[in-house]
């Protein structure tokens, strides 16, 4: 199987092999098709076939790529879902909904109304093809309840699974006898280079890094600001102090990302390290299950944590 070189038209050089081509063939035979969901577990070229597909089409068709991995996100940074144009000239997102860690694991609902929102609103602005990059597949049983339940809230018109052998065979069998999705089964390509852990750590933090490089301290009033999600109480320092928050607007979609930084007394305000934003954008609050150190992006270890349901 002789690889080919092809250029996309964001100038990013792809290696493309044999079955990347024949699954482009098949989706310009099908005129009717809408949206295309890519999974495959970690390291298996997910990303990098979104990108070469939403280029091609990109020629011909208003393209939204939803970027569907918190931890490895390609649009924005980590802990957050985003959509955005293809061909991506930048890794800034149009629209984005905050999940609040780095792995779906434990914020499935997040992820899932997240995934479906941003769909939505990509439609809304025009999207006549969509996209969708997967996270990871994973190993627990939950996870793969998880991956079920996102392809039957999609409904996309087809699925394109990468795997070494097998491994995503039981997902693939529960939707064998559905008019839709159409299913592709490619092998990982050849020119997929793995990643530790240690290294997907240092991606993280790298973004995030980016991201609040030039963030500065901002009071947020929360006297007509929602608190959301189950998440840790306020009343406790050690829960808030360099959690990070999504600023969300009315209709749920982040504006900017903040680290708390201070709470007052009667929990009225609250201090944040973040981008700028303005007060009246800001419609909720959501606290994730992630802290930060702002100035080197890394993460940091959480303490004992004390929870409480959140729905002011």
């Amino acid at each position: 199987m002789a690889d080919t070189r092809d250029r996309a038209q964001n100038k990013k050089t792809f290696d493309v092999e044999d079955p990347w081509r024949e699954l482009v063939s098949a989706l310009e035979s099908d005129a009717s098709w809408r949206s295309l969901v890519v999974v495959g577990t970690v390291d298996s070229g997910k990303s990098t076939l979104c990108r070469f597909i939403g280029a091609h089409f990109a020629h011909q068709f208003r393209t939204a790529a939803v970027d569907c991995d918190p931890g490895q996100s390609v649009l924005g940074p980590p802990t957050t879902l985003g959509f955005a144009w293809e061909p991506l000239a930048t890794d800034q997102p149009v629209a984005m909904r905050f999940i609040g860690s780095t792995s779906p694991a434990g914020h499935y609902m997040q992820m899932l109304t997240g995934i479906r929102r941003l769909a939505d609103r990509a439609v809304e602005l025009g999207a006549e093809r969509q996209i969708f990059d997967s996270s990871g597949y994973p190993a627990t049983q939950i996870g793969k309840e998880f991956f079920f339940q996102k392809l039957d809230l999609l409904a996309p018109d087809h699925v394109a699974a990468l795997q070494e052998d097998d491994e995503l065979e039981p997902l693939l069998r529960l939707f064998a006898g559905r008019a839709k999705p159409r299913i592709h089964r490619l092998p990982i390509s050849r020119s997929v280079i793995g990643r530790n852990q240690a290294t997907r750590r240092v991606y993280r933090q790298e973004k995030f890094k980016r991201y609040f490089k030039d963030g500065f301290e901002q009071m947020l009033a929360l006297d007509r600001v929602g608190l959301r999600g189950v998440t840790q109480a306020l009343e406790v320092s050690v829960n808030w102090r360099n959690r990070l928050v999504g600023l969300c607007d009315a209709d749920g979609y982040a504006v900017v990302l903040g680290i708390l930084k201070q709470v007052n007394r009667d929990r009225s305000r609250v201090w944040l390290h973040g981008p700028p934003f303005k007060n009246d954008r800001i419609a909720s609050v959501e606290l994730g299950s992630v802290r930060l150190d702002h100035r080197s992006g890394r993460e940091i270890r959480s303490p004992r944590r004390v929870y409480r349901v959140v729905n002011d």
